[in-house]
């Protein structure tokens, strides 16, 4: 992880699996991922079962040698919330309990990769930003 930029605010941060696994391939979702450590991090508690099924996935190929240390490291980081019901707001419904997650944290942003959570951004006047990590890290850069 080369990439380190500081804000100088800090945020409050919900980020999707999505983004997680993609950090392990570098570029924008990398970027997120080291940036995000230095602010607050948000998930549902379901991040860690979409984490574990990826690492099921994948750990018969020896492509990932560290990728369980890799996730247990960024966990480390995220203070999972427990969501009881979210409301249906998505196509996919685990998406809905990262909205519910963003909405009961108060957060700032939700960083995402997925098209099916970033087209929520319209649906409703959001209190955080739906931001793909590439937007993010555009933000981030500004500020």
């Amino acid at each position: 992880m080369k990439y380190l930029e500081k804000s100088s605010r800090k945020y409050k941060l919900v980020i999707d699996a999505n983004v997680i696994i993609s950090a392990v391939f570098g570029g924008y979702p990398e970027k997120v991922i080291q940036i995000s450590i230095s602010h607050e991090i948000f998930a549902p508690h379901i991040l860690k079962r979409e984490l574990e099924k990826f690492v099921e996935k994948v750990e018969s190929s020896k492509e990932f040698p560290r990728l369980k240390e890799f996730f247990n490291y960024i966990l480390n980081h995220i203070k999972l919330v427990i969501i009881d019901r979210a409301e249906k707001i998505s196509r996919d419904r685990s998406d809905d309990f990262y909205i519910a997650a963003a909405i009961n944290e108060k957060v700032d942003f939700l960083i995402t990769g997925d098209k099916d959570l970033l087209s929520c951004k319209g649906i409703r006047k959001w209190p955080f930003k739906i931001l793909s990590p590439k937007k993010f890290i555009e933000l981030i850069r500004k500020s």
